[in-house]
């Protein structure tokens, strides 16, 4: 089970709003095991299919979060035109980067009109579905 805060949920779908028609990506920032806040990254790939987080902006936002007391909670990026599951390309990063974080990762559609959002864990190339829980500011 993931717990996130309403605000955070929004900030991130807003995020992904804003970046469309390329995806959007960025971090989850979490307080006690709890998702708390949306921190927007630039994708460097500036594309609608793809997403690349630049390492120095990776490294100062990592930086920023353990200042204000936060941690490195979860990685999100919308997926555009394709439904709120993980592509092969989004489990190979995964693996790639597995034994530096150990994420859940969350994925945005923008698919249809009201977007949905989704949380997997994604170990060893493999994927599961996390139970996502709203919970007030």
């Amino acid at each position: 089970m993931v717990r996130i805060t309403g605000a955070a949920l929004q900030e991130m779908i807003a995020h992904a709003q804003r970046d469309y028609p390329n995806e959007a990506c960025g971090y989850l920032a979490a307080r006690d095991g709890m998702l708390v806040r949306a921190i927007p990254m630039r994708n460097a790939d500036a594309s609608p299919t793809s997403y690349t987080m630049d390492s120095r902006e990776q490294l100062a936002v990592q930086r920023s979060l353990r200042a204000q007391g936060l941690e490195h909670g979860a990685i999100y990026h919308s997926h555009v035109a394709t439904e709120a599951y993980p592509s092969r390309r989004d489990i190979a990063h995964a693996l790639a980067i597995q034994e530096f974080c150990r994420v859940p990762y969350f994925l945005v559609t923008l698919k249809e009109a009201r977007p949905r959002v989704r949380a997997f864990t994604i170990l060893d190339g493999h994927v599961r579905e996390e139970e996502l829980v709203e919970v007030a500011a």
